[in-house]
């Protein structure tokens, strides 16, 4: 092969490997422009356009035991879930950081803390974001396989690869009113009625990072509640090791008290599954959480005991 044609050969693959970048490039930044132009919770978080008020922080507990628009209405404050399905406290911390630099501070922090037994595996829906926060980048770097931070940096679309880019798409106004709306099934709760035990879980990284974000907040002076929101009574039941557990998040952050709501629903209509509650679920505990005082800043400590709450009718 003559040199000039080896040569050709050569221009044309660069071109085409420039074109594919560029391409990957252009179609990464729309797809990016478009998220943070959605009412994603996490792009309205890195717009600076959270409210203040109370911010509740946690997993996919968090989202169930806490429905925004119902909490607004009752507090006649400012409410922002900034929690997500599966998060980790670890993950938890650095959007409690990222929301404090871009928002008006919270007046309270309302922690799920059940996100300490958690793993990394949702990292990977936040890779949308990435490019709006130097902390979630060292974070993602620091957590994800070589491979995949690779594939990440050198692929912008490989960042939109998840389950965030429909979710955001989808999210319309606000994904503030996210909620489980059914109910859960006769077989899933013959199913926690035979389960003979449930574990709970505590990972020392996701207890520290809990730990790192009470003392911000203290810092701040910024109230913090610590909650685990309501079980399935059939699958509470079987948790052997909670109270220890419990007793483990407390001790692990210097003593500070756990608002414990795990057996506070017992009507079976108002869960999801065995470990969320659903719309109805939340609007029973809502008021039972503004009652409690758990908003309430002035209200240093947990009721000395957390007893059921009255089946009552709720609003569909």
């Amino acid at each position: 092969m003559a040199a000039s044609e080896l040569w050709k050969r050569i221009g044309w693959g660069l071109a085409l490997v420039a074109l594919v970048v560029a391409g990957d490039r252009a179609l990464a930044a729309g797809l990016h422009a478009a998220v943070m132009s959605t009412g994603n919770r996490f792009a309205v978080l890195y717009r600076g356009e959270a409210p203040g008020g109370v911010l509740i922080l946690g997993n996919s507990r968090a989202l169930n035991t806490f429905h925004q628009p119902t909490l607004a209405g009752l507090l006649n404050v400012p409410v922002f879930n900034a929690s997500y399905n599966g998060m980790s406290t670890e993950l938890s911390e650095v959007v409690l950081y990222d929301y404090v630099d871009r928002n008006p501070d919270p007046e309270l922090v309302v922690i799920e803390v059940t996100g300490v037994g958690a793993d990394d595996d949702q990292v990977r829906d936040f890779f949308p974001f990435a490019a709006e926060s130097e902390r979630l980048r060292t974070y993602l770097s620091q957590t994800l396989p070589p491979r995949v931070a690779t594939a990440r940096r050198l692929l912008g679309l490989y960042n939109y690869n998840g389950e965030m880019l429909y979710r955001s798409l989808a999210a319309g106004a606000s994904d503030q009113g996210t909620i489980n709306r059914y109910k859960i099934s006769p077989a899933l709760v013959a199913a926690a009625e035979r389960q003979e035990v449930a574990e709970t879980r505590l990972r020392p990284e996701n207890l520290a990072a809990l730990g790192r974000m009470i003392a911000f907040c203290g810092e701040r002076r910024i109230p913090v509640r610590l909650v685990v929101g309501p079980y399935l009574p059939a699958f509470r039941s079987k948790m052997t090791t909670y109270d220890a557990w419990v007793d483990a998040v407390s001790d692990g952050v210097g003593g500070v008290p756990i608002w414990d709501y795990s057996q506070a629903v017992t009507d079976v209509t108002a869960f999801a599954d065995r470990v969320h509650l659903n719309y109805r679920g939340a609007r029973l505990l809502a008021p039972r959480l503004f009652e409690d005082g758990l908003f309430d800043p002035a209200v240093a400590v947990p009721p000395a005991a957390v007893p059921p709450s009255p089946d009552v009718p709720v609003d569909p």
